[in-house]
């Protein structure tokens, strides 16, 4: 049985994630940390931009992958992040992780916003195959884009209006926040 204290292994790991298919683990220096489901919203979310990410890069040589998708990142970081976007056609082979992502997409709530910003933007930040990251919040309209200005240096770009478009000049691909939030009930504007 998985005990969260114990350190593992890589083929551990993979092992665990092969004898229990239907759960997601990611792995962070030896420990693995289960995944839980998300809200309603956060699904929503995540199901718009992937068909705005399929339908803007249908004619391209980049695929877009789920949150079923692991991305491992190194030896010992393993991360399944909401959405990922890799234009390598060596990782539409891959039998356990994509390695070579240009684009990753975190759908933000209360319980990973931390994780997602602080542990996984500066692993993110450090792969060098990604170019772009969106931090998607699941509470109000509200995108963080981070994007690769150099080898070690990004820019941030801050969007909160409806009406404002998230350009990622990796891909070639943009589209609104409306887009983004279309029929999704934000919690935090609700009471506005």
């Amino acid at each position: 049985m998985l005990n969260p204290q114990d350190k593992y292994t890589l083929d551990e790991y993979w092992k665990l994630v092969e004898t229990f298919p239907e759960r997601k683990y990611e792995y962070v220096d030896g420990y693995i940390r289960m995944m839980t489901g998300g809200s309603p919203a956060h699904g929503q979310i995540a199901a718009n931009l992937s068909y705005l990410f399929v339908s803007a890069l249908r004619s391209s040589d980049c695929n877009v992958y789920s949150s079923d998708v692991a991305v491992q990142l190194t030896d010992d970081k393993c991360y399944y992040p909401d959405i990922s976007v890799s234009c390598d056609p060596f990782d539409w082979t891959r039998k356990k992780a994509l390695e070579a992502p240009s684009v990753v997409v975190e759908v933000l709530s209360p319980t990973t916003e931390r994780i997602d910003k602080i542990e996984k933007l500066q692993v993110y930040q450090y792969y060098p195959t990604i170019q772009e990251i969106l931090f998607v919040d699941s509470r109000k309209c509200y995108v963080e884009h981070h994007h690769r200005v150099s080898v070690s240096q990004w820019a941030v770009s801050l969007y909160r209006d409806r009406n404002d478009v998230v350009e990622l000049a990796s891909i070639e691909t943009r589209f609104s926040l409306r887009e983004i939030y279309a029929k999704v009930y934000l919690e935090l504007e609700a009471d506005s």
